[in-house]
């Protein structure tokens, strides 16, 4: 087992986590309205979180982000839409099913865990169970396309993370 170092050591790893403690502070302020009050916590709370939070494996790729961010927006606005309607229509019959997406192109954990995080953003899905080989994601409303709709969020989040592609059982 690795041990986790909460205090950069290289100059790298340092503007890592002052990248960190700048974001973090960001989020606070907005948070916090800016009140100079809300700092005499948020100091501390922000030093404590940029310590012990995990440092994401997220690559940069510009343009597969740019082909992501719509996809995401789109899901997300189109399933915000979808729960609204069935709220105000509490007659409507849900069909709420737990499906399996087997995973085709993700071999990278971080991957896998970005787009099961994804999915938790989108109303009326949630992420019930990451395995090596498979996601359980509860659905609100099931309808046909679902497992092409998870198969092309797979597929954009490869081309995020350098098209690892998982090997066939049979190729080298």
């Amino acid at each position: 087992m690795t041990r986790r170092r909460l205090l950069p050591t290289r100059f790298g790893d340092w503007r890592g986590w002052a990248g960190r403690l700048a974001l973090l502070a960001l989020l606070w302020w907005m948070l916090g309205g800016g009140e100079a009050e809300s700092w005499r916590w948020g100091v501390p709370a922000i030093i404590i979180t940029a310590l012990v939070m995990p440092i994401p494996d997220l690559p940069l790729r510009p343009v597969a982000w740019l082909r992501l961010l719509p996809l995401a927006l789109w899901l997300g606005l189109r399933g915000g839409i979808e729960v609204a309607w069935l709220a105000c229509r509490p007659r409507m019959q849900l069909d709420t099913r737990v499906i399996e997406h087997r995973w085709q192109r993700l071999d990278d954990a971080s991957g896998r865990l970005f787009m099961a995080t994804l999915i938790n953003l989108l109303p009326g899905t949630l992420t019930v169970r990451i395995d090596s080989d498979h996601l359980q994601v509860h659905v609100l409303h099931y309808r046909d396309g679902i497992a092409e709709r998870l198969q092309r969020l797979e597929g954009q989040i490869d081309a995020l993370f350098g098209g690892r592609h998982l090997r066939n059982e049979g190729s080298p």
